[in-house]
């Protein structure tokens, strides 16, 4: 009487089946965070359990079927819809700007005060960009699923995986307890999870809880019915069987369990496969005590344990030197004075990729060796939309035996070996992977092809891969957090385009400081989440890795490179100097029909711009932006005195001057001078026109001081504008001693930058007004 007066005070069976409910249900979120790719558990689970708990709710207050249906096919849905298509802020938007209509609409009925609609306008067409973005996506994977086509769009998998979840959940909820039918609502979720195990050969643990609880779950239900009819009878003594039906109930759910679970395990074919390995094991070592080996695969690892490197680790920040590691001549422009400043090409000397991810750096699987002959073509003939780049290397000193070069290596006038990881017999371009080139020689000249598209080339670009593309290039490590993944799914989840993708995560990643001193990531400690969410500052190699496993996780193809940067042009010798504080890793990004493409995500390099045909269309969003602020702006001040709102606009300028000042004062010396040359590219904009990827920082400042003299040419400017030139080149300097000093910048150095940047800014702003971009 005692236990069962405790069973009554803590268990009722009401709410024993709903953690039951809850806890089957479960199961099948968790084994697919486990067995799918993009599946979220922390999505999943959550959402799972909210569409259980909602019908459940529903069916207790007995909601009409039609409401029910509303709530939970319906709205459900829309807002799942709304979560993965990071739609929340286009959404918010659109009710501000519809609420701040009703005293508008107010204003017009009892003063006649017109309104305006554009601000309302523009939210809506922002929101419902966004959504068809996101339908287009969805409608382009269903149609390739229907032509035997695999998509990599992670966001659409992700959308699809949480509906499926989502209707199984309100199915078995609704079943289950407003119309009492246990096996018919968690017949979906029993399916779906066998399906998913059987389809994956993974283990079946999680199948086994599932059905355990299942059983359990019936035995309960089935006894909870039988009470409330024996209560409806009358019947004597029937609360007394409660104990006793969760004992039996528990011990035939361990029973039936364990005996299914020990009869999956027998099976006659392993048992015979285990025999006949057993005889080949016997027969194998009698062999090999004959002399005779099996036939093994022909596949060779040759020539290349003292030239290329194992592995690359992400470690700390390097200590970079100016010692001098190549000179590079391309022939793209004569021997010039050392006054001339012209606008040189900028390169990049790649020697090396890297595919496989570790979580703490990055390795390559086996490759093959082919000798090459002098002047042997890798690559013939060149197609149309690639450059030839003819580079002549010198090394001063021992060159660890590679050859470096820009874009794909076509040839060379010495013998190399070529590491290849795949070679194919078609298009060298799209479907062979050469990992580098070894020829220990003091100087060679190379040809090398440089791809040319334009922005719109790449959009074009369908999210369909190569087998080989797909297996090799989006695989990311177990040690690879959900939080990156969901980060990298929400970045990219209003993106068109494979193009627009990698775009977002390149403008996110160079949003971040750039700091050459950083220690290694901790032990253990998978380097994308340690940089995004711990570190938020770091190198090259941070940057790098980081986008590469943010594009991966985006369903973007993509690799490692590494090598050298530009380097720095000697005018007179017509030769680019690369030195050791040059070292440089960057990132690749496969895109269909056009190969191999580059990016640069490390925010101290300019980055990376192909030209986009259709630029009008941000300048019209512009315009249509800034129009309505205006009208509303005035509106908001008419009738107002006009000193009112002018010592408000003063008074807020001091205040945001003096703080930012502070702000900058408190900053590291080396990130407060990279602060202000940023501003002072931002600012010089409108006079200088766009900086042109090739453009070193300090080419641009020659370029702006050009333009800035020209402009102090003019009446009543000079005065001005005439000590902005040595201004501009004395903050450049300081730019560029914070990032490739061997010494960081003092403190002193920085108060300079700032007294520098306080009197080029108001310099630049008069340029602003008075002055244009055109040449």
């Amino acid at each position: 009487m005692i236990l069962e007066a405790i069973f009554k005070r803590l268990f009722h069976f009401r709410e024993m089946i709903l953690i039951l409910t809850l806890s089957a249900l479960a199961c099948l979120p968790l084994a697919l965070s486990a067995l799918v790719r993009d599946a979220s558990l922390s999505l999943l689970l959550p959402l799972t359990l909210l569409g259980a708990l909602l019908a459940w709710g529903l069916a207790q207050l007995n909601a009409r079927g039609l409401a029910s249906a509303i709530v939970l096919l319906v709205i459900g849905p829309l807002a799942l819809y709304v979560r993965i298509g990071q739609l929340g802020g286009s959404l918010f938007e659109v009710l501000k700007q519809t609420l701040e209509l009703f005293p508008a609409l107010i204003n017009l009925l009892l003063f006649k005060t017109p309104f305006e609609l554009s601000a309302w306008s523009s939210a809506g067409e922002g929101f419902a960009q966004k959504a068809f973005t996101l339908g287009d996506r969805l409608t382009l994977w269903f149609t390739g699923i229907l032509h035997g086509i695999q998509i990599e769009d992670p966001v659409v998998r992700t959308l699809i995986w949480s509906l499926v979840l989502w209707l199984i959940a309100v199915w078995a909820g609704w079943q289950v307890f407003r119309n009492r039918h246990l096996l018919a609502g968690m017949l979906p979720s029993t399916v779906v999870l066998a399906f998913v195990l059987d389809y994956t050969s993974k283990k079946t643990e999680i199948l086994w809880i599932h059905l355990a609880l299942l059983l359990f779950l019936y035995g309960l239900t089935g006894y909870a019915n039988l009470q409330a009819r024996w209560n409806a009878a009358h019947t004597d003594y029937s609360e007394s069987t409660g104990i006793d039906t969760l004992a039996i109930s528990g011990a035939l759910t361990v029973g039936l369990v364990a005996a299914s679970f020990l009869a999956s395990t027998i099976s006659i074919r392993d048992i015979l496969e285990n025999l006949r390995d057993r005889n080949q094991r016997s027969n194998a070592s009698q062999a090999q005590a004959l002399g005779l080996e099996a036939v093994k695969n022909n596949f060779r690892i040759t020539g290349f344990d003292g030239g290329l490197p194992r592995s690359y680790l992400v470690s700390a920040g390097p200590g970079l030197s100016r010692q001098l590691a190549m000179t590079i001549s391309t022939g793209d422009l004569p021997s010039m004075p050392a006054s001339a400043r012209p606008i040189v090409p900028r390169y990049y000397w790649r020697t090396m990729t890297y595919q496989i991810y570790t979580g703490s750096g990055w390795t390559n699987p086996p490759a093959s060796s082919e000798d090459v002959a002098p002047d042997q073509a890798l690559v013939d003939p060149p197609p149309a939309n690639y450059r030839v780049v003819d580079q002549t290397v010198t090394f001063p000193n021992d060159t660890g035996g590679r050859l470096y070069w820009t874009g794909a290596l076509v040839r060379a006038d010495v013998p190399f070996q070529a590491a290849w990881i795949r070679k194919a017999d078609g298009d060298a371009l799209l479907d062979s992977d050469l990992l580098a080139a070894l020829a220990p020689v003091g100087s060679y000249r190379a040809e090398s092809l440089l791809l040319n598209v334009t922005a719109n080339d790449l959009r074009k670009s369908p999210s369909a891969y190569p087998d080989w593309v797909r297996e090799r290039f989006l695989e990311l490590p177990d040690s690879v957090p959900e939080r990156v993944l969901a980060l990298a799914r929400d970045l990219t989840a209003s993106a068109p385009t494979a193009y627009d993708r990698a775009i977002a995560i390149q403008n996110t990643l160079r949003e971040f400081p750039y700091k050459l001193d950083v220690a290694s990531p901790p032990a253990g400690r998978e380097v994308a989440d340690y940089f995004l969410f711990d570190l938020k500052q770091g190198y090259c190699d941070y940057y790098a890795t980081t986008m590469i496993v943010l594009a991966r996780a985006a369903g973007l193809p993509a690799r490692l490179v590494v090598g050298y940067a530009n380097g720095s042009y000697d005018v007179e010798r017509a030769h680019y100097t690369v030195t050791e504080n040059y070292a440089h890793s960057w990132v690749e990004i496969y895109f269909a029909n056009i190969g191999w493409v580059e990016f640069e995500p490390t925010a101290s390099e300019l980055p990376i711009l192909y030209a986009d045909t259709g630029a009008a269309g941000p300048s019209t969003e512009a315009v249509q932006t800034n129009a309505p602020f205006t009208e509303r702006f005035t509106t908001l001040f008419r009738g107002l005195n006009l000193w009112i709102p002018a010592l408000s606009v003063v008074v807020l300028l001091i205040s945001w001057i003096g703080w930012d000042s502070l702000r900058v004062a408190r900053l590291e010396p080396g990130r407060a001078i990279q602060l202000l040359y940023a501003r002072l590219r931002r600012l010089a904009r409108p006079v200088s026109g766009t900086a042109s990827m090739d453009q070193t920082a300090h080419q641009f400042a020659s370029a702006l001081g050009t333009r800035l003299s020209v402009l102090a040419d003019r009446p009543r400017l000079g005065k001005w504008l005439s000590p902005s030139h040595s201004e501009v080149d004395e903050l450049t300097e300081l730019y560029a001693r914070s990032l490739f000093a061997p010494a960081p910048p003092t403190r002193m150095e920085a108060r300079g930058a700032v007294e520098v940047w306080s009197r080029l800014r108001w310099r630049l702003i008069l340029a602003n007004l008075f002055g244009s971009n055109k040449r």
